[in-house]
């Protein structure tokens, strides 16, 4: 048969739950705080490899732009020659200039390739910088929740002191 617990505790029992409650809340609160934590380091690392990357690319660039300067003072050099004294030295120029603005556009298409890549980088950290602030608000209603719960718990044990 089963035993009746006086009023008294069952208020107490029902204060230890809600204080169990408000532990195992925290306890949530605090997990996805760490996650949060997480998800921060993850976009931090996502953020720093994009801009290296993005440096490295716009070294690139910059290379080909000089590259291209270079081929374009050749290019005027060979045309300024007497094509009679100094046919060989305008080849030698031109071939020069060519090779300078193949390596230079194969440098920009490198940029271009990667460029996507990049931005998906940024979007995944973006998004990860997002489902930590997520994370963060519903930590801090966990945490509200809990003091709530205990709040309510301690009024009960004051209301049951008082009686």
């Amino acid at each position: 048969m089963e035993q009746q617990q006086s009023p008294e505790d069952e208020r107490s029992r029902v204060a230890d739950q809600r204080d169990r409650i408000a532990d195992e809340r925290e306890r949530l609160a605090d997990e996805r705080e760490r996650k949060a934590d997480e998800r921060d380091i993850a976009a931090d690392v996502r953020d720093l490899a994009a801009e290296s990357r993005e440096d490295t690319f716009r070294q690139r660039i910059d290379n080909a732009d000089q590259r291209d300067r270079e081929a374009e003072k050749r290019d005027r050099a060979a045309e300024t020659r007497d094509p009679g004294e100094a046919h060989e030295q305008s080849a030698i120029d031109r071939l020069h200039s060519g090779r300078d603005r193949d390596a230079s556009a194969a440098d920009r298409a490198a940029f271009l390739a990667s460029a996507g890549d990049d931005e998906q980088e940024r979007k995944r950290a973006a998004d990860e910088r997002f489902d930590a602030g997520v994370d963060r608000i519903a930590a801090e209603q966990q945490r509200l929740a809990a003091q709530g719960e205990r709040d309510d718990a301690r009024a009960q044990r004051d209301e049951d002191a008082n009686a």
